[in-house]
């Protein structure tokens, strides 16, 4: 999805790849490393002190970068953004790793990035030809693929 088909062009900015990589990496160690702070203070409370710790990293970027006018809409919703796409949607993420394996957490999170994609395409008419909707199958091929031997595994196991 990121050549567009041609191999040698890259439809990302190096510094997009690059970001893209870091933000899968940080998502892998969200998923995997917290399980034992979940266990022991619950997942509301490791997800709020991890973003009120972050937010007070953040506070200088206010004083450095310039302030936009925003009307009182601009702010419900970025509220909305904060509460519902962030910290709601996040908190139910990780709480999810409770209920069920945090590989099968990451799998289905794979569908994220498809998801926008499909939303990008419908609602603001990005261009997908067919190395996108290849790649596109690719993606939920691998998905499929890879909780495969999860539950190949499990009924092994269940047989003896």
């Amino acid at each position: 999805m990121v050549t567009n088909g041609n191999l040698n062009h890259l439809a990302l900015s190096p510094q997009a790849c690059f970001w893209a990589l870091l933000a899968a990496l940080a998502n892998a160690i969200s998923t995997m490393a917290p399980g034992r702070l979940f266990a022991r203070y619950g997942t509301l409370n490791v997800t709020a002190w991890s973003m009120l710790i972050c937010g007070i990293c953040f506070i200088p970027l206010y004083f450095i970068m310039p302030m936009p006018a925003l009307r009182p809409l601009d702010v419900a919703l970025i509220g909305w953004i904060i509460i519902g796409g962030t910290l709601l949607a996040y908190t139910l993420y990780l709480a999810s790793v409770q209920y069920i394996d945090p590989s099968t957490t990451g799998m289905l999170g794979a569908f994220e990035p498809l998801v926008a994609t499909i939303l990008a395409v419908a609602l603001l008419h990005t261009q997908f030809g067919p190395v996108n909707i290849l790649a596109s199958c690719l993606i939920v091929l691998a998905t499929f693929l890879q909780m495969m031997p999860l539950q190949a595994f499990s009924h092994r196991r269940s047989l003896n």
